[in-house]
């Protein structure tokens, strides 16, 4: 008998609930994506933060529905296309086995030996603002036996909606699953509330709340340790996984008391220039830059340049420029606050950025690195600059906040912290969980909390102290210059 016989017979067991689903290709899932890999009702959600296995149950149940049932067509689906072959497709490399399909990229879809595929979609591209009937166009005709969504909180509901009409194809089982973070969208209510009022709905929808404590056994040691210390709501919400009022409570990121302070602290700036605002002169100190790029058509781009010892806020630029532009602002800056070091550059690399990011290092050598881990290998390897999506967003976040408590931040600018003031919650999908209301940016919030990241102050001391320890020091140096002066004249006595 052929594997793909094996398979089919398999899958005509597992529907018939004779056979449960426990591994899959060196892989061995923990009890939450048993869960889920084996959940028949007609819509499952998986919901759960960073690390917690979603994703890698989500592709696991795809090669499975495409192998049980022979000539199946699933979509998968993402904000965008490009989030499916950075972000999607390497773990569907690790966890489909090796020879068992073939990735058609110009066809933007996945084929199988025994006739199943799956189609990859970007669901942002598939609807414009409200018009159902553009959204309607993009996948008529589509017959599918199964959708799959990753980070399900970056796609609308109307897209949500549009597709669940789709599963007409001639297989045995249809289904919607979806991953999500913990986030505060539509999906809150759908999967979690309304199952709770209506057995009839509890029936229809699966939902399977999930943790980084969930998968510790597939993490690297000491990795659960270094994520307890990022925070009391990003530990609640990503390490053990929890989805309540409380986690995703809407209204303003940072509290009042904290932004009465910033707006205190704001400054003219000393000189302007070319859309560079300079509030301190480069000193004998160490300096890191975030960068929050655009395409300069509808929003700015920003980049911030604060002080790794004081925690100030010592210049920063904004504009609507393209690419290379804003690559010689940061090389300006950089430049310019490079007495002691030179600063490391941060800059978010999701859409326009990774453009950005492969100019700059032809140029920069000192650019962020972050580190990706590869679920099969269970090692990590590393890419540069800051990739953003609602966990990772999170966490600056909630690294900001830990420094706001210790008074470490002091931001300059005026206009960063009007952004500050409206920088709230957001239930909108494609938000990351928190973004700028209509009619306002964020690229000036989100260029700062990059500039910040990972540095660790010890708390800063306020304005006034910090003058009078500046009078203190040059008292200091009076001091000492008058007795190097009395030496001198009473040697020449």
């Amino acid at each position: 008998m052929s594997s793909i016989t094996q398979w089919e017979e398999i899958g005509k067991q597992w529907l018939a609930g004779e056979v449960v689903i426990k591994e899959l290709n060196g892989f061995y899932f923990n009890p939450k994506q048993v869960a889920f890999l084996n959940s028949k009702t007609p819509e499952a959600l998986i919901c759960g933060g960073y690390r917690s296995g979603k994703t890698i149950a989500m592709i696991a149940k795809m090669w499975l529905l495409s192998m049980f049932f022979p000539g199946n067509r699933l979509l998968l689906g993402r904000k965008t296309l490009s989030d499916i072959e950075s972000a999607t497709m390497p773990a569907i490399r690790d966890v489909f086995p090796a020879g068992s399909y073939i990735h058609e990229v110009g066809k933007r879809k996945i084929v199988f030996p025994n006739g199943s595929e799956i189609l990859l979609y970007g669901l942002d591209t598939a609807v414009s603002g409200d018009d159902t009937k553009k959204a309607a166009q993009k996948i008529k005709g589509i017959d599918l036996g199964g959708v799959f969504i990753d980070q399900l909180e970056e796609v609308e509901y109307m897209m949500y909606e549009l597709l669940t009409s789709r599963l007409s194809r001639n297989v045995p089982f249809h289904q919607m699953c979806a991953t999500t973070n913990p986030a505060n969208f539509w999906a809150y209510d759908y999967f979690k509330i309304a199952p709770k009022k209506s057995e009839k709905l509890a029936e229809k929808r699966f939902l399977i709340e999930t943790g980084m404590q969930d998968n510790e056994a597939h993490l690297p040691d000491g990795f659960i340790e270094q994520q307890m210390e990022k925070g009391d709501l990003y530990v609640r919400r990503f390490v053990k996984g929890e989805w309540s009022p409380e986690t995703i409570v809407a209204g303003t990121v940072f509290p009042h008391e904290h932004l009465m302070r910033m707006k205190d602290q704001t400054l003219m700036p000393i000189k302007e220039y070319g859309g560079i605002k300079i509030f301190e002169e480069p000193k004998k100190q160490i300096y890191q830059i975030g960068v929050d790029p655009s395409l300069g058509e509808s929003d700015p781009s920003h980049i911030k340049v604060v002080s790794k010892d004081t925690g100030h806020e010592v210049a920063c630029f904004t504009g609507y420029v393209p690419t290379v532009q804003i690559v010689n602002k940061i090389i300006t800056l950089a430049d310019m606050y490079s007495m002691l070091k030179e600063p490391l550059v941060i800059p978010e690399v999701t859409g326009i950025g990774q453009a950005l990011v492969e100019e700059l290092r032809k140029r920069y050598n000192h650019i962020y690195v972050r580190e990706v881990y590869s679920d099969r290998e269970r090692r990590k390897t590393k890419k540069l600059g800051f990739s953003t999506n609602y966990s990772t967003k999170m966490q600056l976040v909630e690294h900001f906040r830990k420094q706001l408590e210790k008074n470490f931040p002091v931001i300059r600018d005026l206009m960063t912290f009007e952004e500050f003031q409206v920088f709230s919650y957001s239930d909108v999908a494609g938000q990351q969980g928190a973004s700028a209301p209509s009619g306002y940016h964020d690229d000036a919030v989100m260029a700062t909390l990059l500039a910040f990241w990972n540095i660790d102050g010890e708390g800063a001391i306020s304005d006034a102290e910090s003058n009078q320890s500046r009078i203190r020091a040059e008292l200091k140096k009076v001091h000492k210059m008058r007795k190097r002066i009395s030496r001198k004249v009473n040697q020449a006595r």
